[in-house]
């Protein structure tokens, strides 16, 4: 998802070149930003460098998107502080945000409008009827992908919103930090790009994404998602009824759908403090090893002692996106 409200399937529709995203790559979430440098050589990606700041629980309104800022002042602070850390100019960068504050869904549509203003209209009023919650106050970007079998519509949009203010105030404090802001994305579609380069373009895979307020299940194939489904933790945890519940229901809607596209491979991005027991869970569910992340699923050639992938594989894949 971009920066900007056009709808980034638009440019490639239009025939423009895909442009590769910056080295630089910071995340922001609740209590943390972060940064990563990676430089890409003929073998893959160094990783460079790696900072971060602990950000005090007030800085940003809790709510069911997320929230805008509550401290401004205290946030543009602490990343000025990073990025003069850093030691060298940051010109442009991308950023990461947690699936709660960007969330993603799909949608058919028989077509879209070239006019912005009417774009925009369509994309709010499909999103309208998906979501529980008003869209009045949301940025809204879509992307094309490949078409379901047998789907109503001829279209199929991958949409990606969230609050606008906050997407506003954001850009506004990297830009007083002398930071450009260029792709802005989730966690999830980050992992997903870190990853995508271990699983054959027509083999299908599972990540399972754990967070700390709800985790995500996706598959994709082809370099594209074909299904993403968000959940947040229930009384702050997660139970696993309910995980194994909602497994078996994504894999059978996918079992309808792609009948000859058996599971080829399944990761798992969870803190390591949890991951014997989601492993346990999608073991029983899946007739394969779900991987944990680990070094080797990574394009890097240089690591760093001490890190988490679960960190630092988003910081990863934003680096390594195509931006269109």
């Amino acid at each position: 998802m971009k920066s900007i409200k056009l709808p980034s399937w638009i440019e490639r529709a239009l025939g423009f070149d895909p442009i590769a995203s910056p080295p630089h790559v910071f995340s922001v979430s609740q209590n943390e930003l972060r940064y990563g440098a990676f430089h890409l050589g003929p073998q893959g990606y160094a990783f460079d460098v790696e900072k971060s700041v602990e950000l005090p629980e007030e800085t940003f309104v809790n709510g069911v998107l997320g929230g805008p800022m509550r401290d401004i002042k205290g946030f543009q602070k602490s990343l000025e502080a990073l990025v003069a850390d850093v030691g060298a100019p940051v010109p442009v960068a991308s950023l990461v945000l947690p699936d709660t504050w960007m969330r993603l869904v799909f949608s058919e549509i028989s077509d879209l409008p070239r006019n912005p203003a009417d774009r925009h209209e369509i994309l709010a009023w499909k999103l309208k009827r998906l979501v529980p919650f008003s869209v009045d106050d949301l940025r809204i970007s879509a992307m094309q992908v490949t078409p379901f079998p047998n789907q109503e519509e001829p279209m199929r949009l991958l949409l990606g919103f969230a609050i606008e203010l906050l997407m506003t105030q954001l850009e506004n404090a990297f830009e007083q930090a002398g930071v450009q802001l260029g792709n802005i994305t989730n966690t999830t579609l980050a992992l997903l790009s870190s990853v995508e380069h271990t699983v054959a373009p027509d083999e299908l895979a599972a990540l399972v994404s754990v967070f700390d307020d709800s985790y995500s299940l996706s598959f994709f194939r082809s370099g594209e998602p074909l299904l993403y489904r968000y959940k947040a933790f229930a009384d702050g945890g997660a139970y696993g009824d309910s995980v194994l519940r909602d497994l078996r229901m994504t894999i059978s809607f996918l079992g309808r759908h792609f009948p000859d596209t058996p599971l080829h491979r399944a990761f798992l991005a969870a803190p390591e403090e949890l991951e014997e027991q989601w492993l346990g869970w999608l073991q029983g569910e899946l007739d394969l090893t779900p991987e944990p992340l680990r070094f080797e699923h990574f394009e890097l050639t240089r690591g760093r002692a001490g890190v988490s992938w679960v960190r630092t594989a988003p910081l990863l894949g934003a680096a390594s996106l195509e931006v269109y």
